[in-house]
């Protein structure tokens, strides 16, 4: 329960160094992931496939850890949300990913900025 609600002492921990400037990460990776050189406390579930860090690290550097191992980041807690909470999409997907967006939402009406600033 204290994994599902986000009240164990790993997250309670994480709420006062989200607020002291640190950012909480949601990693999710293989399960067969070597375990991650990153500064800062992690915790480990599903078997490994999904890591929660809280770090001070720059946003790119925690990017960059989970890509090498075939996984991706999601920010989840932060002061600073302007590295934004996803990871930029590299541009042939993001073309792709607006001409989607363009296509079921023409007027920009449905959450504006909410998964990317720009769309």
């Amino acid at each position: 329960a204290g994994l599902r609600d986000q009240s164990d002492e790993f997250f309670v921990g994480a709420r006062r160094a989200v607020a002291g400037g640190a950012r909480l990460w949601r990693l999710s990776l293989p399960s067969i992931a070597p375990e991650l050189k990153l500064h800062g406390e992690q915790l480990i579930e599903w078997g490994g496939a999904q890591r929660w860090v809280v770090t001070p690290m720059e946003p790119t550097a925690v990017r960059e850890a989970a890509a090498a191992v075939g996984g991706h980041a999601t920010l989840f807690q932060a002061l600073d949300k302007s590295p934004g909470a996803f990871a930029p999409l590299p541009p042939p997907l993001a073309a792709i990913h607006r001409r989607l967006k363009a296509s079921f939402d023409p007027r920009g009406v449905f959450n504006p900025g909410r998964l990317y600033a720009d769309l």
